[in-house]
């Protein structure tokens, strides 16, 4: 078959969707199937068009402003996803491939989208938004396309509460194969991976290793990860009663990436916001329990309570510092816990997944 990815942004921008929208295309080309990928180049200098591990990739010029509008508050140049949504729309009058598959993001594209194909696509929404706008959108653009994917079960849920249309789960998956599961008594401390961004909210993880420190949490706190707010994170640290045990590294490469996964007895998500935080899986498939907070935005916590992966707390520092210390008390419960689930979450189950669901949805337009 032949599949069509539309999506805001893509490799080499960094961030959850384009991993998914990456590797879930890579998984596609390995059964057999072609895949274009539409985006927009998010920076200068990439090429307009690309052959990237069989996926072919698509990318709409921008302004050179993209990411960084001169109206900071619309956080993206309009102008660009305009053109970019005008592009969405002849690419799929042409009619030329069999299966359509949308990002939550950067919304106007969905309604770009022609009527003819519609019944043929799918849009994925990768994080849910309180927001009275967004809100609407949720309840509407839901309706605009064939079908919908939702990253995780809670996000799923959402998205049938509020537009009424049914909403099935492709989430973020992992070649479950390249991880290493280290017994307990290899193990110590506390990991944090991702961006360092201010929704990610990591000076509730640090305060709160600080406390579990005083109440004897073994090992030391390690940030691995790069973004906007590295030198108000690193600053933070510093102050950190606990400063001489809390190392932030910056970017790390994979080989090191997976090390501290097998390495760490606990990860550490304190984001107020998520769709469904690839780390977590890969923590899964590591066998390293989960902590993360109870933020009505946070669509990891249900993840870690579908799988048993670990503890949700409350959203203050003594509630992540005890968690922290339970996390390591019950180890082996939720280190089985994920490694059971981290199977359900390896890239080839959700390939046949979305492939048997474009199988059917291509029967039907047939019938």
């Amino acid at each position: 078959m032949r599949f069509a990815f539309l999506t805001e942004l893509y490799f080499p921008s960094v961030g959850g969707q384009e991993v998914f929208f990456q590797e879930l295309g890579e998984a596609m080309v390995r059964r057999g199937h072609t895949v274009d990928v539409y985006c927009i180049g998010h920076v200068g200098g990439l090429a307009d068009v690309e052959v990237m591990n069989g996926v072919t990739v698509h990318r709409e010029a921008n302004s050179g402003r993209y990411k960084a509008p001169r109206i900071k508050a619309l956080r993206r140049n309009w102008s660009d996803i305009t053109r970019y949504s005008a592009r969405i729309r002849r690419v799929a009058a042409q009619g030329k491939h069999d299966f359509y598959l949308l990002n939550e993001w950067p919304l106007m594209h969905v309604l770009a989208l022609p009527g003819k194909v519609r019944p043929r696509s799918a849009l994925h929404w990768c994080e849910i938004r309180e927001d009275p706008l967004l809100r609407t959108l949720q309840a509407q653009f839901p309706k605009l396309v064939g079908s919908n994917f939702a990253v995780g079960e809670a996000v799923a849920a959402t998205i049938i509460e509020q537009s009424g249309r049914p909403c099935g789960v492709l989430p973020s998956g992992i070649e479950a194969s390249r991880y290493r599961v280290a017994p307990e008594s290899e193990r110590a401390g506390a990991l944090y991976v991702g961006r360092l961004a201010q929704h990610k909210n990591l000076p509730l993880l640090i305060d709160a290793f600080a406390l579990a420190v005083d109440r004897g949490f073994r090992g030391d706190l390690t940030i691995a990860g790069d973004g906007p707010s590295r030198a108000d994170i690193e600053s933070y640290a510093a102050q950190s009663p606990a400063a001489a045990r809390v190392h932030v590294l910056g970017s790390v490469d994979e080989a090191k990436k997976l090390a501290l996964l097998s390495e760490s007895s606990v990860l550490g998500m304190p984001s107020r916001r998520e769709g469904f935080p690839r780390v977590i899986a890969e923590a899964m498939a590591s066998g390293l329990p989960v902590v993360t907070a109870d933020f009505s935005e946070n669509g990891g916590k249900h993840v870690v309570k579908q799988y048993g992966a670990g503890v949700v707390c409350g959203t203050q520092p003594v509630d992540f510092a005890e968690a922290l210390l339970d996390a390591q008390a019950g180890w082996e419960t939720y280190s089985r816990g994920g490694q059971a689930g981290a199977l359900d979450l390896d890239w080839s189950h959700i390939a046949e997944k979305l492939e048997k669901h474009a199988e059917r949805q291509m029967s039907r337009g047939e019938r």
